[in-house]
């Protein structure tokens, strides 16, 4: 299965740079890993944001690392049926996190966060959560 990092853990390792993760990360199989255009859109906000130089460097660096996928319109019947269900069930999850989890589930994708309270609530998604741990 394919694998995609969601937001805050992409934001999260460019902030804090955690050994553990960096290591974890860097044992994937970089040709199955990949990143959704949501994603890339949400760091560049933070750079934006934030103003920062240093930091837009380290965000474009990390991006042009990855295989950055246009959301497709596959996943748009994938977000109607998430946003449905969650809405029934009284559960909704932030905006962001349901694009991500459908464009996730348009790719054949599991979902990689620190997240996995809203990403669980998906139906149909697979979700592999790394736990943030202290930076060495």
């Amino acid at each position: 299965m394919r694998l995609t990092f969601d937001t805050n853990i992409c934001s999260y390792i460019l902030r804090c740079h955690p050994v553990g993760m960096i290591e974890r990360f860097a044992a994937l199989d970089r040709s199955q890993v990949w990143l959704s255009a949501i994603v890339a859109a949400e760091l560049r906000f933070g750079v934006a944001k934030l103003a920062s130089v240093r930091f837009n460097a380290a965000v474009e660096a990390w991006l042009a690392g990855f295989d950055v996928r246009p959301w497709p319109v596959e996943a748009t019947h994938h977000y109607a049926q998430i946003r449905a269900s969650l809405e029934r069930a009284g559960k909704p999850i932030g905006g962001m996190d349901m694009l991500i989890a459908a464009h996730a589930i348009a790719e054949d994708s599991a979902v990689i966060t620190n997240n996995a309270r809203e990403f669980h609530r998906v139906p149909g998604l697979a979700v592999q959560e790394w736990a943030i741990a202290s930076p060495r």
